[in-house]
């Protein structure tokens, strides 16, 4: 039978260690190496909240199996690591650390790693750092065995995620400082650096978004920008980047930093005719095959779909920048920064955060 995991118990362990770190933050524990290659891994997001849970649980009750995922798994000390994850872990991160472990998903362990009955090194990973990831927890969680030791892990995540808190707060600072009645000039010049550094599809996504934000400011639109290169989690989404008209479905965005194919723009207007947008924008980026025009197969998906009533165009990053930033010479230009930093935070584009501070840092020193 599965073991529940006191959910009361959890969280009053988190807020104290909470406390406890502020006073005096922890800086080893016996599993310090992997914990730090996990925390700092790229695409290791899951994994974190994977080894953050168990170890929690562990904490809480040290009869649990520290590799079990489900409590549907069939080894003694199995229990539900997606409930606590979802209802404890998420939420502590989100309301005291202000979304530092990232707060794109309030079901952290729906994603793939974590839908496997148990860790173990058999379980299908993405290569590099998340493979890494894996191995390194199916070998050393089971050496945490008892609910202090666990505390001590739970005490040194903490403390390292006070630690990232602490460090984004000033850089927040700094980056009011920074972009404090930028010219438009600056501002285009800083997210055309932004897209040269392409990070996986992100920097369009946040350049885009941004872009919206200024075209589409009143209270009737609302923007939605969603991880690159992830399918959606939502199930409103319709897009890469959606607009929503009074709540209603108005335009999808689909940002293609590579090359893309007439596959991709039927499918992708299929979903947003299915939907209800009225039109489907396809925002090509630097590192995308798009040149000057179109390519000739958007002919028939704007042929096949204008007769159904959806609008399908295609325009490339640097023109969208061009057309928005030339007609808003005026209006509070440096909000789009703001934008793009916060729009970061929320997809989890850890990358490009990294870079938007460091960038602004070289920028003020000149």
């Amino acid at each position: 039978m599965a073991i529940d995991i006191d959910k009361t118990a959890a969280t009053k362990l988190l807020n104290a260690s909470y406390l406890a770190c502020q006073r005096a933050p922890v800086t080893s524990c016996s599993i310090e190496d992997t914990i730090d290659f996990v925390m700092t891994g790229k695409n290791c997001l899951t994994y974190r909240y994977i080894m953050f849970t168990a170890l929690l649980a562990k904490a809480v009750n040290p009869t649990i199996d520290i590799l079990s995922l489900q409590a549907g798994d069939v080894s003694e000390g199995a229990y539900d690591a997606r409930s606590l994850a979802s209802k404890v872990v998420f939420r502590f991160q989100a309301s005291l650390l202000g979304n530092i472990l990232d707060g794109s998903n309030s079901d952290p362990l729906v994603n793939k790693p974590g839908r496997f009955m148990h860790l173990s090194p058999d379980n299908a990973a993405a290569g590099g750092d998340p493979k890494k990831a894996l191995q390194l927890l199916c070998d050393d969680l089971p050496r945490v065995d008892t609910s202090e030791n666990a505390r001590e892990c739970v005490d040194y995540i903490v403390s390292m995620l006070l630690a990232e808190k602490t460090a984004r707060d000033a850089n927040r600072q700094h980056f009011e400082r920074a972009t404090a009645n930028m010219s438009i000039f600056a501002v285009h010049q800083f997210m055309s650096d932004l897209l040269d550094q392409g990070f996986g599809g992100a920097a369009l996504v946040l350049v885009t978004t941004a872009l919206y934000h200024l075209q589409y400011c009143t209270e009737d639109y609302r923007i939605v920008a969603h991880p690159s290169n992830q399918s959606g989690t939502s199930k409103r989404q319709f897009s890469d980047l959606d607009l929503f008209y009074d709540d209603r479905p108005f335009m999808g965005t689909e940002l293609k930093d590579k090359p893309f194919s007439a596959f991709d723009v039927n499918h992708a207007a299929e979903t947003a005719f299915s939907a209800g947008a009225t039109s489907l924008l396809f925002v090509a980026g630097r590192q995308s095959s798009f040149a000057s025009q179109p390519p000739t197969y958007f002919a028939n998906t704007r042929e096949k779909y204008a007769k159904q009533g959806l609008y399908v165009g295609v325009t490339s990053i640097d023109a969208l920048m061009d057309t928005v930033l030339a007609g808003h010479m005026t209006d509070n230009i440096e909000h789009l920064l703001d934008v793009i930093r916060d729009t970061a935070e929320e997809i989890g584009a850890l990358e490009a955060q990294m870079w938007i501070y460091e960038h602004l840092a070289e920028v003020t020193t000149e």
